[in-house]
């Protein structure tokens, strides 16, 4: 059993050994200093979750059974998502991202334009190691081990390397070709040890290896290409590109065979569930939810939207995918079986994102 606040009864703390976090779906709101909890088993809301702060990035440790989230002006809270404990730390600077370890025990809160990355131990609940100097920064990943992290950067033309233990940049790794304006978006392959990044522009993806320390090959996309997409079980990659309003499918064992579908030019958004069978595509301008059965390489319908979607999140078993919306405040689920939503759940105000602890896939 989770516990939550509805209304204003107060709190009692239960076992978490009994608890399944895997149940629930997390939305932030974009107003007030709490987060609904929906129950995935019932498809309805179980209460709201007290955070202290009016979020701006949060994201949730399973390992941990925590909730991390920092808001506009530096303050950060951690929450016990069973006993609604709250523990609170100051960033230096605010931050505009908010990354979680591939183990779950760190969380790195990002100043992009400020170049620097200050990690937050989800289990110490200090803020205290700033990495700082950088240049300005794109994109942020945690390697597996949480021992390094990845950087995409203006002032990099490859990748950057941060040596978590000592906090600095330790070295840089050049691309294949010339990539002036460096790289934007950062992925991870499915095994994990090497690093997908998509220069700024678009044109071919870089393929990294940190333990080599050299780029070790490309794969090939357009120069509309906007961002990078590995499928949950990381058969496929999936980039759409907003020029040529497409969506390409690579299958890592053959990436040399794309498959290329139809999508649109407000792509922004790319989830896959039932075990990679389907892929959805949310398009915020034009309020709809592109799908695609992946088995038979084909667009199979698309689902009208009542508002703009906003960053959802796939469940755990790969069953639902839960997406936001806006004007009106509402989430959606969405049958990765069916490829219909499956439940309409109206929100208490605007919301910032959907999370869920151990989404599906090998980049959540």
């Amino acid at each position: 059993m989770l516990v939550v606040a509805p209304c204003a009864r107060a709190r009692a703390a239960v076992d978490a050994t009994l608890a399944d976090i895997s149940r629930y779906v997390f939305v932030p709101s974009a107003a007030a200093p709490d987060v609904t909890v929906i129950d995935i088993d019932n498809e309805r809301i179980a209460g709201t979750l007290p955070i202290g702060i009016v979020a701006r990035q949060a994201a949730v440790s399973r390992q941990a059974a925590t909730l991390v989230a920092t808001d506009a002006s530096g303050a950060g809270s951690l929450v016990d998502v069973f006993t609604g404990a709250v523990r609170s730390f100051r960033l230096p600077t605010p931050a505009d991202r908010l990354i979680l370890g591939a183990g779950g025990r760190v969380a790195a809160a990002v100043n992009q334009a400020g170049g620097s990355i200050t990690l937050i131990g989800i289990d110490t609940g200090r803020a205290d190691i700033v990495i700082s100097g950088l240049p300005p920064l794109r994109d942020v990943m945690f390697g597996n081990q949480d021992s390094e992290i990845y950087l995409a950067s203006a002032g990099i033309a490859g990748i950057g390397v941060v040596d978590v233990a000592n906090g600095r940049l330790v070295r840089q790794i050049p691309p294949s070709r010339v990539a002036r304006d460096g790289m934007v978006a950062l992925a991870r392959t499915p095994n994990g040890r090497q690093v997908l990044a998509q220069p700024k522009g678009g044109g071919p993806i870089g393929i990294f290896d940190p333990e080599q320390g050299e780029a070790v090959g490309e794969i090939a996309a357009g120069p509309g290409a906007a961002g990078l997409f590995p499928s949950g079980t990381g058969a496929y990659l999936l980039i759409p590109d907003t020029t040529e309003a497409t969506l390409t499918a690579y299958r890592f064992e053959h990436p040399e065979k794309p498959v290329v579908f139809r999508c649109a030019a407000d792509a922004d958004g790319v989830y896959t569930a039932w075990l990679d069978s389907v892929a959805f595509v949310a398009c915020p301008a034009s309020r709809r939810l592109l799908v695609y059965d992946l088995d038979t390489q084909r667009r199979a319908r698309e689902i009208p939207l009542a508002g703009a979607p906003i960053r959802g999140v796939v469940t755990a078993d790969s069953r639902t995918l839960y997406l936001p919306i806006l004007d009106p405040p509402r989430i959606v689920a969405v049958d990765g079986s069916t490829r219909c939503i499956a439940a309409t759940i109206d929100l208490p105000g605007a919301p910032l994102s959907a999370l869920a602890a151990g989404g599906w896939g090998i980049c959540h």
